[in-house]
């Protein structure tokens, strides 16, 4: 049988199959756009979130790690999909319009790669998906979709509730769901009192603020009428809700939020220091709502793609304006709570990457091999073994749900869409010159790209865009700084040397630029070189915790163990969930010969962030010196399974098997044995904050 007839048996097999999946009912995948640990516990403490106090109390909560860089639409597509923006395709907010007459929001017709709902459809099952990030225009699956141009397109004062076309699927839902809409102007001051409660004392002709929390609001709401009208339309095996008011609010609010920041006068802060709790606690209702209307065979899952800064790391309102990502903290949260899902316990080294396959296991359908995620099957109370396939984007099938070609954008719709984008905060007014905002829009994505590459195992396909943009770009020192760091990794040392030494002398001082001389210096094989850069970057790098645990690397590498763990220490001091520190500080305790400690440390790491090889490398040499073969193997072999150190931990594992497995350990032995012209994954460390990158704002 042929690769397509495989394909279409497979389908068979998977639309024919019995119910019997580690659920055995639906899922409900809840989106918290920028929801935070930090700022929910303190409410939950309060018995102000008592709906989410419920759901944690009944399954598993964690941190959920996120991806570079941390813009929404690019990271809920690789939470829909389980792969990074080089295999989904969605690479920032907008994208040229397809006559390259300007410029429009990212569209779903850009995906290069099937989502949840298109895998559900294709498999037999009915999904609802609501306001999700570049999903417009919408496919036609098997169930519903009111794509994220629905929450864009609100209705205006008189004007009829019509939807544009590709909002809805199927059509025939339009005018229905055109009344779930609730516009701005329907709302009236007791609706903004919960979250402004002197309301009465802000003259509206000279303050906006109050007008903005009620677009947002009609926003939220809107989403939450179609939701609840759609989860008990009828029945369906996935339901996909997106929410991105928590982000919304705290970009334009989070800085009045307590304790009070410099540069925030004392009467803007009594007035709107409660939003953000009042936003938090709205979001709380609505789960409450939704929650009433699923079975006690529906899986919830409530993720967030980040976190929010919201205590004194905050940056301050103009830079968190101009730079929105500053105000992003690198975890966001989950939540499960169903039928198989443990009670009260905790979900380690989770990523947004991890919950479509997650997902696909909830409902028995096998997870495709390209996918960058793993199943959360350590959350299961019964042991399920995720079934594998090649790959989704191998079976076509007509019930896929998948656009055709003719899918194009109009451009007038497009340019309100831009519109709304600029209100919101997101991206920058475009200018009037239409073809400059299509290539710097270009320009833009393939940056994007370059940093989502970075620290993967497809680092190498970042080289020719880095090259391209540097050289179209000249004056931009991140293409040139950021290639030099892709070619130490890489080996190609005197190129990396020849970037770096052209740089203008105001770059090369700086503490990112001195630790990629250190780290050049050390492939060179000059560590006395290495030592002084490492100095000059932890002099003017002081308390920046990237800074810090770069160089703590250097110190590691010196052999200046006592260095090393107290800027590792102090990376720690300013941000407590950080994995790089925790494994740097494994790393000291090994050199001391601490491997109860060294483990303790590495657990940490792999802990907040689960694709982490050395951390799993570490963690594994500190269980087999502590006697622990059984757990050192499995760590192994995780590391192993990354792409990490693989000849030394085919040796380990071919030791550790001997006494108990011969058959594996000569295999083990074989595999370590270098095979001419293997190439291995680059590790490149990350020197240079990946914030900033030219026109990421």
């Amino acid at each position: 049988m042929g690769a397509a007839g495989e394909g279409r048996g497979a389908l068979l097999l998977m639309k024919g199959a019995a119910k019997e999946t580690p659920t055995g009912g639906k899922v409900l995948l809840i989106g918290w756009d920028a929801a935070d640990w930090e700022m929910i516990d303190p409410l939950i403490e309060r018995n102000q979130m008592p709906a989410l106090a419920r759901l944690i109390k009944g399954g598993v909560r964690g941190n959920l790690a996120t991806l570079q860089p941390v813009l929404s639409p690019m990271l809920w597509t690789s939470i829909a999909t389980g792969k990074r923006a080089d295999k989904h395709g969605i690479c920032g907010f907008t994208e040229p319009l397809p006559d390259a007459s300007g410029i429009g929001p990212v569209r779903s017709t850009s995906r290069k790669c099937k989502a949840l709902w298109n895998i559900f459809s294709q498999a037999g099952r009915k999904t609802n998906v609501i306001g999700w990030f570049a999903s417009h225009p919408a496919e036609p699956i098997n169930g519903a979709i009111l794509t994220d141009n629905f929450l864009r397109s609100g209705p205006k004062d008189g004007s009829p509730q019509t939807l544009s076309v590709g909002t809805v699927h199927p059509p025939e839902l339009a005018a229905k769901a055109a009344q779930w809409r609730v516009p701005t102007d329907s709302l009236t001051p007791a609706d903004l009192v919960p979250f402004i409660p002197r309301l009465g004392e802000i003259n509206l002709q000279q303050d906006d603020r109050p007008l903005k929390l009620a677009r947002r609001l009609a926003r939220v709401a809107t989403v939450q009428a179609a939701a609840t009208a759609l989860i008990q339309a009828g029945p369906w095996d996935l339901m996909c809700v997106y929410y991105d008011a928590i982000d919304q609010f705290a970009h334009e609010f989070m800085p009045y939020h307590p304790p009070r920041l410099a540069g925030v006068s004392e009467r803007d802060f009594e007035l709107y220091q409660g939003v953000m709790t009042g936003c938090y606690r709205f979001h709380d209702m609505m789960l409450h709502a939704l929650l009433q209307y699923v079975d006690e065979d529906t899986t919830v899952i409530l993720v967030s793609d980040h976190g929010y800064e919201c205590g004194h790391r905050r940056p301050d309102p103009a830079a968190g304006k101009a730079d929105p990502e500053l105000c992003h903290r690198p975890f966001g949260i989950v939540c499960l709570e169903g039928p198989n899902v443990k009670r009260g316990e905790r979900l380690y080294g989770a990523s947004i990457l991890d919950v479509a396959p997650t997902i696909l296991t909830l409902a028995g359908l096998p997870v495709g091999g390209d996918m960058d995620g793993r199943p959360w099957v350590e959350a299961f109370e019964r042991p399920a073994k995720p079934e594998r396939i090649f790959s989704w984007e191998g079976l076509r099938d007509e019930t896929a749900g998948l656009h055709t070609a003719q899918d194009r954008q109009d451009p007038a719709e497009a340019a309100a869409a831009v519109q709304q984008l600029v209100d919101l905060g997101y991206i920058a007014a475009p200018g009037e010159d239409a073809q400059k905002n299509v290539r710097d829009t270009i320009r833009c994505n393939k940056t994007h790209l370059i940093r989502a590459l970075l620290g993967t195992p497809r680092v190498r396909q970042a080289v020719p865009l880095l090259k391209e943009l540097a050289a179209e770009a000249p004056n931009e020192e991140w293409y040139p700084l950021t290639l030099a760091r892709c070619q130490i990794g890489l080996r190609q040392l005197p190129a990396a040397r020849a970037l770096l030494e052209g740089c203008a002398p105001a770059t090369q001082v700086l503490p990112e630029v001195q630790l990629l001389f250190a780290e050049l210096a050390f492939a060179e094989g000059n560590p006395a070189a290495a030592l002084g850069h490492v100095e000059a970057a932890r002099k003017s790098g002081a308390g920046r915790p990237l800074i810090c645990n770069q160089v703590g690397r250097g110190y590691l590498q010196l052999g200046r163990w006592d260095e090393a763990a107290v800027v590792f220490q102090q990376s720690l001091e300013t941000e407590p969930d950080n994995p790089a520190a925790f494994d740097g500080l494994a790393r000291v305790h090994l050199e001391r010969g601490e491997p109860g400690r060294a483990a303790e440390q590495a657990l940490f790491a792999v802990g907040l962030i689960h694709f982490f090889p050395e951390a799993h490398f570490h963690l594994a040499t500190a269980l087999e010196q502590c006697g622990k073969p059984a757990e050192a193997i499995a760590a192994y072999e995780t590391a192993l399974g990354m792409g990490c150190q693989p000849e030394t931990i085919h040796h380990r594992l071919a030791a550790l098997y001997r006494p108990i497995d011969a058959r594996k350990a000569d295999r083990h032995q074989r595999a370590a044995q270098p095979k001419k012209g293997r190439v291995y994954r680059a590790d490149i460390k990350s020197t240079l904050p990946d914030a900033s990158a030219p026109g990421t704002a």
